[in-house]
């Protein structure tokens, strides 16, 4: 958001960003079916400025659209697992 908000040249104050987000397991780790889920995440983004309210509400948007981590969990992207151990390459 304050990268935005420079490259907009907004000034923002008292900035506050509350992610919650909500998971749940099933399955049972002992009989080797366990799964975890993320079943959502919720940001709440709080700040005063001095700008007029339809640029905010721009500055916003754009944040959102920027933000590499908001894009990684609304968006499929591939992900690459390797797993080592002492040292040495294992199959997960």
């Amino acid at each position: 958001m304050s990268q935005v908000a420079a490259k907009k040249r907004i000034i923002v104050r008292n900035e506050r960003i509350k992610v919650t987000a909500h998971f749940h397991e099933q399955g049972s780790v002992l009989r080797g079916d366990a799964e975890g889920f993320a079943d959502g995440f919720e940001i709440e983004i709080s700040l005063e400025a001095d700008a007029p309210e339809d640029q905010m509400r721009e500055l916003l948007r754009l944040a959102h659209r920027m933000c590499f981590t908001e894009k990684a969990l609304t968006g499929g992207m591939p992900l690459t697992a390797r797993h080592f151990l002492n040292g040495k390459v294992i199959d997960g």
